[in-house]
């Protein structure tokens, strides 16, 4: 039964870091249209979770408090420790929705409760990379993805509100990233799958341990707002994105490249399969690579090499770029398919120990 229990959790462990099959309804793209976010807290007839880094945005904060009056419920989790203290708007901001009937939890249990995620009506999911702030919404890159989906809405609202509650279990959710949970596994698992890297990320820091897996795509993009690595990228301090596309894979939410991201921070975020989410969020980070003056360093390659040519290193004749064009194509559904055969062949095993354990005895 030992074996059971153990092949039983490693699959778990497995399958809570491999992407999920996800349907996403919208991408909201700061500074363009992100503050729908507004009008779907209107929208809202049951009730609506949000929990973010910090709200100074009095159009939201009075969406919240008109829901509260009509009867929905409102629960908000902040973060009580915030980058140079918290705004003096944002203690206003909160006093006013508590006094209204929205219950507020400013929560410090962690060095920052850094999450962009509100869910509504138990159906809805809005996540990703932008505070709602005067800035997030008018100057700062980033997105937030619109999910219509009842079981991830579930999942998420269970964290919110143990984040409110101040309770703190390990989840395992497939395809959901919790910082500090599970949030390294996840990202390690994209950043190792072949393929070209596209990454928009407000900070990518050393400390992550992540940089050497950057580095063994052979063609990467990256705009940041600051990293102290030895990488090839294009600069913009406006970028708040947390963005990561390989293949048809996506990660989307408010986890950086860094050690207190990770490892300290409450971070949510999604590992996400679908082909033409990552095709919309390439051509994004493309498009912000190259605004920021993103450019191709020297390479062996020859003069037909197109102007846009993504950052490319060379690498030993062993790595992906070499492999047959059939690898590539393996990587892109191979992934989430070997998760799957993996879960299948523990269960298989599991079966077959329990009928030997059982079997008759002479």
């Amino acid at each position: 039964m030992r074996f059971l229990t153990l092949a039983l959790l490693a699959a778990l462990i497995a399958l809570a870091v491999s992407p999920i099959r996800l349907e996403v309804d919208s991408v909201l793209v700061s500074p363009i249209n992100t503050t729908k976010i507004v009008d779907y807290v209107k929208g809202a007839k049951q009730a609506v979770y949000v929990e973010v880094y910090v709200l100074t945005y009095r159009p939201l904060a009075d969406a919240l408090v008109e829901a509260a009056r009509r009867g929905v419920d409102v629960y908000v989790v902040l973060s009580a420790k915030v980058y140079g203290g918290v705004p003096q708007q944002a203690k206003e901001l909160a006093s006013y929705m508590e006094s209204n009937g929205v219950k507020v939890r400013w929560n410090g249990d962690f060095p920052n409760v850094h999450t962009k995620l509100y869910v509504i009506d138990n159906k809805t999911v809005i996540i990703g990379n932008i505070n709602p702030t005067a800035s997030g919404f008018s100057r700062n890159k980033g997105v937030m993805l619109v999910i219509h989906n009842a079981t991830l809405a579930r999942q998420l609202t269970t964290i919110i509100l143990n984040d409110y509650r101040g309770v703190y279990p390990r989840y395992r959710y497939p395809g959901v990233l919790v910082s500090p949970i599970n949030s390294q596994d996840g990202l390690e698992w994209i950043l190792s799958q072949p393929g070209e890297l596209y990454i928009a990320m407000e900070q990518i820091y050393t400390d992550s341990g992540l940089v050497p897996l950057i580095l063994r795509h052979p063609t990467y993009y990256a705009v940041v707002a600051r990293t102290d690595a030895d990488i090839n990228t294009a600069v913009d301090e406006d970028i708040v994105a947390k963005i990561i596309v390989v293949g048809d894979y996506v990660y989307v939410g408010s986890i950086n490249i860094g050690y207190y991201s990770i490892q300290r921070n409450r971070e949510v975020g999604l590992l996400i399969h679908n082909p033409q989410l990552a095709q919309r969020l390439k051509a994004l980070v493309l498009q912000w690579y190259r605004e920021a003056g993103g450019k191709p360093p020297a390479t062996t390659q020859t003069a037909t090499t197109p102007a846009t040519a993504p950052a490319t290193r060379t690498q030993p004749t062993t790595t992906a770029a070499t492999q047959p064009t059939t690898n590539t194509a393996a990587a892109r559904g191979g992934g989430y398919g070997l998760h799957i055969l993996i879960w299948v062949v523990i269960i298989i095993a599991a079966v077959l120990f329990v009928l030997w354990m059982n079997r008759k005895r002479p």
